[in-house]
């Protein structure tokens, strides 16, 4: 299991889940992801520290929420990958300013007609979490980092129609235009040290129709366990991988 969890394993074990050593990370661990808003039945206030490729040093983050849920689905004739992804997004309540800057990916919805993406400041941070129902939760994928989500400027929408399969809202949606670049950061908790497994691997988050959900999940994190209570499905999270950057 990723070694983001380490921090609460403790409690985990306590639940019935089963914990194994750091191996060779197979290379995607999930594919897509829908991004669920939702209100958390406990509001956590957390500070960590943090270190992206965008950070010459790290940096303290102030965190709140979850705000959103994710969680991995099927699109593009790609099955889920199991075990399933879940994640819980936290607003940075004080987020370092930073100029914006071009950077390079390749993405499963953009393709190579159009690399470029301009970013600015960090929004939220986003930590693997694994959800419990009757039995023992899933582990956690190989390869799952914690992510900072930057925010797009002046993203293109891409105006397709993308299949959903094994979501909460099956079926198809539109695709618009990216508003997160989501890239995978260190991380500093206490006594943890979070490394970056796949560094050059993101995701592109793009804005979908919304959907009406009524649904709770109750999840564990790093944080602990929680209760959240799902909305709507906002946004819908693409694989990518970074090609080269540039300052601005």
């Amino acid at each position: 299991m990723n070694s983001c969890l380490r921090s609460f394993g403790v409690l985990a074990l306590s639940l019935g889940c089963v914990w194994s050593s750091p191996a060779a990370m197979g290379h995607s661990p999930v594919d897509f992801l829908e991004v669920i808003r939702v209100k958390p039945a406990q509001v956590i206030e957390h500070g960590v520290e943090t270190k992206s490729r965008y950070d010459s040093v790290r940096k303290e983050s102030s965190l709140e929420g979850p705000a959103y849920l994710s969680r991995g689905v099927g699109a593009m004739n790609r099955a889920v990958k199991s075990p399933r992804a879940y994640m819980n997004w936290f607003a940075i309540k004080n987020p370092t300013q930073h100029s914006k800057r071009k950077v390079d990916v390749l993405d499963m919805v953009r393709g190579g007609t159009s690399k470029q993406l301009q970013i600015g400041n960090a929004a939220f941070l986003i930590s693997p979490s694994q959800l419990l129902t009757s039995g023992s939760p899933d582990e956690v994928p190989e390869g799952l980092d914690i992510y900072k989500a930057y925010e797009i400027h002046d993203g293109t929408s891409v105006n397709l129609q993308l299949d959903v399969e094994g979501s909460l809202g099956n079926g198809k949606v539109s695709v618009g235009k990216p508003i997160y670049l989501c890239m995978a950061s260190e991380e500093w908790h206490h006594d943890e040290t979070f490394a970056v497994t796949h560094p050059n691997d993101c995701f592109v988050v793009y804005e979908i129709d919304e959907q009406p959900v009524v649904s709770t999940f109750n999840t564990i994190d790093q944080f602990g366990i929680n209760e959240l209570t799902g909305s709507s499905i906002r946004w819908i999270c693409v694989r990518a991988a970074f090609l080269r950057d540039k300052s601005k």
